[in-house]
């Protein structure tokens, strides 16, 4: 496949165009009809960035796999809940008993990403714990099934573990009094971080790596190894990794990656069912 030089040098500033062009767009949406222009919002992002998966990617032996349409239907359902619990939030919102302690007085921008922050903080935790204990791993190994990273992973997720990462960081914006529309706002970011931190684009992310949970950070996470794989929990900001010492970055030692996936279990279930019910073993 033909390359162009002259445009991969530039995928530092591409990357952040488009990661920063999402949070503006996302953030200036109406709220009429708003989960459905996120969705919108989500395919665009999703196709350019496929589209840079074919054209640069990480890893060549990636770009195609058998498990699209799994992931794609992970993608479906997951998306959904998110999208069903915001709505649920939204009509009985007039009958639950809030307090009123949210800064809605700051600009919109901040409040989304204030939202994100606490979000994003139950997340790392719910994340790490999920490494911890098994019980919680069989729902979360899920997500490190695959054998291969590209956009589509980041909501390949055990449809309990994603109400588990999802629910304590959202129950907590809302009875601080953040309005909903915000919220839902604070998870389409997220949604298209994740396709920056999964995906198979060799992209440079430069200083960004520093804050933000970028590809070239993530990969570590899923290393084949269980053990080398407990580090860069994070979903959105490495903050919470940095103060926490599960940081870890070799940029100079990219051979040091290997395979990604579950080394010890090499015969993981391939359907949506076989993977669903192995994750409930220790529940059912």
């Amino acid at each position: 496949m033909k390359r162009f030089p002259t445009v991969e040098k530039h995928f530092s500033l591409i990357y952040s165009i488009l990661m920063l062009s999402s949070i503006l767009i996302i953030v200036n949406l109406p709220n009429d009809y708003l989960s459905l222009t996120i969705m919108g919002i989500l395919f665009i992002y999703g196709v350019l960035i496929r589209q840079f998966e074919i054209m640069y990617p990480y890893d060549p032996l990636w770009v195609n796999g058998w498990d699209d349409s799994l992931d794609r239907f992970y993608y479906f359902i997951n998306y959904s809940i998110k999208v069903g619990a915001l709505y649920l939030l939204h009509l009985i919102s007039d009958f639950l008993p809030r307090f009123n302690i949210f800064p809605n007085q700051i600009p919109i921008i901040f409040q989304v990403l204030l939202i994100l922050l606490i979000i994003d903080f139950f997340v790392y935790w719910v994340h790490r714990l999920s490494h911890v204990y098994p019980i919680l791993w069989d729902l979360h190994s899920i997500h490190h099934s695959s054998n291969r990273l590209y956009f589509l992973n980041g909501e390949k997720r055990h449809a309990l573990h994603q109400l588990l990462e999802g629910m304590p960081g959202l129950t907590l914006v809302y009875f601080m009094g953040a309005d909903v529309s915000l919220i839902s706002k604070a998870f389409g970011i997220l949604a298209i971080n994740m396709f920056f931190q999964h995906t198979n684009w060799n992209y440079n992310s430069s200083f960004w790596k520093r804050m933000i949970c970028t590809a070239e950070v993530h990969r570590w996470h899923h290393r084949q190894d269980y053990k080398d794989a407990q580090v860069n929990y994070g979903a959105w900001l490495r903050i919470w990794d940095q103060i926490f010492k599960s940081s870890f970055d070799a940029p100079d030692s990219r051979e040091a990656l290997g395979g990604v996936g579950i080394a010890e279990e090499p015969h993981y279930p391939k359907t949506y069912s076989g993977q669903f019910f192995r994750g409930l073993k220790k529940i059912i």
